[in-house]
């Protein structure tokens, strides 16, 4: 495993190796005789290396397991930090290098710091004299421990037994830290560390699947129960798999709880006043309550002692804990999974585990479907249910007002005392009384289950749904899955659907050494993302709050193609095709939306449901009551250029050339009419587009919002090359009617568009006339309690230069290449500090180009606001769901910003690369142009180019980069944005470019056996 346990060169770390204890290295937990205190699975470890000359080789052996499962180990010396380092690099083995990343050596009793790099290289963390005087441990815990939110309670520190290694009188140990006040302490010789150990090892194997994830960097974790926080707590919890999203509710319920499961691309009427389409409510299938000894079984009540709710990134699985006295007295461990399968996007599944820990006695359960819902707008979709209990298992079928089928079924087992999860389904509930009832609107099964006092009773469930969305017969298909399901062991239900997440984090996980805070919120994006999207559906897209929340009715925005397909195209292709079928499928919405305004083409609605149609609400209730018009639907036209752009770069990074030819070539061309039936020509000779909303909604009604004009420039353009270069299919252009002088039109406009570049200061104009506005400075209002605009009000909000979100930052971020470098930079700092971040969207952009720039010191500070979004609930509004488009942006802020990656066109290439065949679908390669920022050691992050893999790897003064594919890709290094080198990578080669003097060095071959 790592090198605690071996050593390349010099003897092991151990001085006394050997075998342990066999009979101690296989004990269950339940037999190792420590305080309760250890019975605690910790995640992080602080040892003093005396101990380590004193283990055997089975304590070695056990730390390395440890460091295996996620715990992060620090081990602490008096002296000879750097010798005792340089040993454990030196017994590091390659296949161990996440692991590496995990163990830390400091000193005891000063500052000196290492950790290991992803090659096992020890790396300095912090020098033995630092400038700000802090120890060892301050520093660990203030750049890994406290970023990743690893508690105190489950700290670890481990200390020589007196008489055994402890420090003399005056010395500095870990008992007297006063940095680890929180932790548990312990004290240990040779056998007590093997026997604490082997039972931090034992815990994890006596609760299985049910065990959340020791490693802090893959888990978000909320603790005990908050009135106030519930619904933000459901919302950030929450599952979902792309075909349905369930919010995190408590089975039980509580008084407070807003359960909810959307079925994807389903919608009925809301309540509200406009009466807009929302997202179907499904029967709430997560309703499994617990009796002990006649007691109900809640968090809510009194006499919980302990309460997690813990979500699982890795395994894509909610996750809960639950220590509780009952008013007699009867203690109970309660342990519960939920998981939307990503293999079979129509199960969801629950474990429920309950161990009585100081009775005998008997436990109901009750299993529930439940078609008593009403969405957040006070809805109720559903006209009628049909509940079934005789059949094989429990049935709900239902019909929305709409005509919407769908099918419920659930199968309760009860799991033998002594079977493994992998076991074969018992033919009965063993030692279980299990009964149905039917509701008019619900079925139940209860059953009653004796228990005994320390042992585990542990139950599994399994619920499907299908739509007549899928099936014309829901029922039949929800009875033969579950028959399916019934007759398969637990761990195989449970092991497909990891399986399903491990190939998912294969093509998308992130890895930052040095940024533990932005790694793990990158990961917890990026689980919302692969959860929201479903790359066999091209019926449905993903609404601003995904499947997690119910604000803005599941709508679909803008968000969706500028921060959300990006990474689906680099990481998730099919899901991206997807998601672009779907404006495909609703382009006849978009085309009598435009004929509606009296323009030809097609205008997207600025908030789309299942048929495409603007479903923008026209009026809105303010807080105080107030009724005022939205003018977002009416006036926000970028939405046709955004989505024109995301077809666009999808077909030149993937090589779908089907889509390209096809449904994205419609897609450009009937955006493009739009634009040139849009703009008008002004006295000037310019194409002007007149009275529209930019990025930034504060200001309404304005000319040659420049977000809007760049961007629809790049649709003319880009749709006229698709037409001239001969990518669209002719039956696509006949179907069209599309005319040659139509084409040269598209290019007129878009050459003499208004593009708001003043020459003399070197700053695109945001708008026409913004340049006269008040001037604004919203540092002047760094402390507030209220969004800008309120506390401005709305005429002087309009009237200034405040500005809501990125809006020429945001065309920064997309059209990189097309302004010039020296815009770039003063626009950006031109408009910062007038920017209000009223909308999540606006952080993520700022970060990325800022990144870009190397502006270091905003861009961390931007990184860091993007990362709180949600795990923060900056913005206030988690409840109504998690902001999908920050997390996307946030992926972006890295892939595009600190990465660099880019499109370079092959031509730029040619005098750098040998002559080779031409290859029609080749004309662009890839470019990396890294700006790591400080503290940022290494980042890996895998992206998909035309059918092939990439692992891009950057390090201060290299890239590197191995592919995987059945073809060699073009791949080039840049600098300030020209290419400094290039080489033509072959499939199974990895290939690195290093920086001297500031400038990249031709690409080397680094493949190893």
């Amino acid at each position: 495993m790592s090198s605690l346990q071996d050593s390349a060169a010099g003897p092991p770390v151990h001085a006394r190796g050997g075998p342990s204890s066999p009979g101690l290295a296989g004990a269950p937990a339940a037999a190792i005789r420590l305080p309760a205190e250890l019975h605690h699975r910790f995640r992080f470890v602080a040892l003093d290396a005396s101990l380590l000359p004193e283990a055997d080789g089975g304590a070695a052996a056990l730390l390395d397991a440890l460091l295996a499962m996620g715990v992060r180990v620090a081990i602490l010396a008096r002296e000879g930090v750097p010798h005792l380092a340089r040993r454990l690099e030196r017994g590091a083995r390659a296949e161990s290098a996440a692991e590496r990343r995990r163990l830390f050596v400091g000193a005891l009793e000063g500052a000196e710091l290492y950790g290991f790099d992803r090659r096992g290289a020890a790396v300095a963390l912090a020098a033995a004299t630092p400038p700000d005087g802090r120890s060892a441990l301050a520093a660990l815990l203030a750049q890994v421990i406290a970023p990743l939110r690893i508690a105190p309670r489950d700290w670890l520190a481990i200390s020589p037994e007196p008489g055994g290694g402890a420090p003399a009188a005056g010395a500095r140990g870990l008992a007297g830290a006063p940095e680890l006040a929180g932790a548990t302490h312990a004290a240990a010789g040779a056998r007590r560390l093997g026997e604490i150990l082997a039972l931090q090892r034992d815990l994890d194997r006596e609760l299985g699947a049910l065990a959340a994830p020791r490693d802090a960097a893959w888990i978000v974790e909320e603790p005990g129960f908050d009135v106030a926080r519930e619904h933000e707590i459901e919302s950030l919890l929450a599952i979902a798999n792309g075909y349905l999203g369930s919010r995190a509710s408590l089975p039980e319920g509580s008084s407070v709880s807003r359960p909810a499961t959307f079925i994807a691309g389903a919608f009925e009427p809301s309540a509200d006043v406009s009466r807009v389409p929302e997202l179907v409510i499904a029967p709430d299938w997560g309703r499994l309550s617990v009796a002990i000894e006649g007691e109900s079984f809640s968090a809510e009540t009194s006499g919980v002692l302990h309460h997690l709710r813990a979500l699982d990134l890795r395994r894509g699985a909610l996750l809960r804990e639950c220590l509780r006295r009952g008013e007699a007295g009867h203690l109970t461990h309660v342990h519960t999974l939920h998981a939307a399968s990503l293999a079979d996007r129509h199960v969801l599944v629950e474990a429920l585990s309950v161990a009585p820990l100081n009775f005998t006695g008997t436990i109901r359960v009750d299993a529930i479907l439940s078609g008593d819902v009403k969405s957040a707008s006070g809805a109720a979709h559903w006209a009628r249910f049909t509940a079934d209990a005789r059949a094989e298992s429990l049935l709900l079928v239902g019909r929305t007002h709409g005509g919407l089928e769908t099918a419920m079924t659930s199968h309760l087992r009860v799991l033998p005392r002594e079977a493994a999860e992998g076991s074969p389904p018992p033919e009965a509930p063993e030692g279980a009384r299990c009964e149905r009832a039917e509701g008019a609107r619900s079925i139940a099964e209860r059953c009653d289950i004796g228990v005994r006092v320390a042992e585990r009773l542990r139950l599994f469930r399994t619920t499907t749904l299908h739509t007549s969305r899928d099936t014309p017969a829901p029922r039949e298909a929800g009875e033969a899955l579950q028959a399916e399901l019934s007759r398969r062991a637990v761990g195989d239900v449970l092991g497909e659907h990891a399986r399903a997440w491990a190939e998912r984090w294969r093509r998308a996980d992130v890895e930052i050494d040095g940024a533990p805070k932005i790694e793990r919120a990158l990961r917890f994006a990026l689980y919302h993302l692969i959860g929201a999207a479903n790359p066999d559906d091209p019926r449905c897209s993903i609404g601003a709050r995904g499947l997690s929340g119910e604000a803005y009715r599941g709508h679909v925005f803008w968000d969706t193609e500028t921060f959300l397909v990006p990474f689906y195209t680099h990481c998730y292709p099919e899901a991206a095709r997807a998601l672009l079928l779907y404006r495909h499928r609703t382009l006849a919405g978009a085309r009598r939306k435009a004929r509606s305004l009296g323009y030809e083409g097609a205008l997207y609605a600025w908030e789309s449901a299942d048929t495409g149609d603007e479903t923008t609400p026209p009026l809105l209730v303010t807080p105080f009551g107030e009724v005022v018009r939205v003018l977002s639907g009416e006036q926000e036209h970028h939405i046709s250029a955004d989505v024109a752009y995301a077809a666009h770069a999808y077909g030149r990074a993937t090589g779908d050339l089907e889509f390209e030819r096809g449904e994205g070539a419609e897609i450009l061309v009937e955006t493009a009419r739009f634009w040139a039936s849009r703009a008008e020509t002004g006295p000037d000779g310019l194409a002007h587009i007149r009275r529209v909303i930019g990025p930034d909604e504060y200001h309404e009604a304005v000319d040659d919002n420049a977000f809007t004009n760049w961007m629809a420039r790049y649709n003319l353009r880009a749709a006229a090359a698709v037409v001239r270069r001969g990518v669209a299919r002719g039956e696509v252009l006949a179907r069209l009617d599309l005319r040659p002088e139509e084409v040269d039109r598209w290019c007129d406009v878009a050459d003499r568009m208004a593009l708001g570049l003043d020459p003399r200061a070197g700053v695109i104009e945001q708008f026409a006339g913004y340049f006269r506005l008040e001037p604004f400075a919203i540092a002047d209002y760094a402390v507030r309690s209220a969004p800008i605009d309120v506390l401005l009000g709305r005429a002087r909000t309009q009237g200034c230069q405040v500005v809501k979100q990125a809006d020429v930052v945001q065309l920064i971020a997309l059209l990189w290449g097309a302004v010039p470098a020296s815009a770039r930079r003063e626009s950006f700092l031109y408009y910062e500090p007038r920017t209000a971040h009223g909308s999540s969207l606006s952080p993520g952009a700022h970060a990325l180009v800022a990144a870009r720039l190397d502006l270091h010191a905003h861009a961390e500070r931007y990184f860091d606001q993007t990362a709180d979004i949600d795990l923060g609930n900056t913005m206030g509004n988690a409840a109504g769901g998690v902001h999908i488009a920050a997390m996307g942006s946030l992926w972006q802020a890295v892939a595009f910003g600190v990465a660099g990656l880019t499109r370079v066109p092959r031509s730029a290439l040619a005098a750098r690369l040998p002559p080779a065949p031409p290859w029609p679908d080749e004309d662009e390669a890839i470019g990396v142009e890294p700006h790591l920022l400080p503290g940022w050691r290494h980042l890996k992050i895998p992206i998909s180019w035309r059918g092939r893999a990439l692992e891009i790897h950057v390090e201060d003064g290299a890239v590197e980069i191995a592919l995987e594919g059945s073809a060699p890709l073009p791949i080039a290094a840049l600098d300030a944005g020209a290419v400094a080198c290039a080489v033509v990578a072959e499939p199974g080669r990895r290939y690195a470019a290093r920086r001297i003097g500031g400038r990249f060095q031709p690409w080397e071959e680094v493949t190893t056996c």
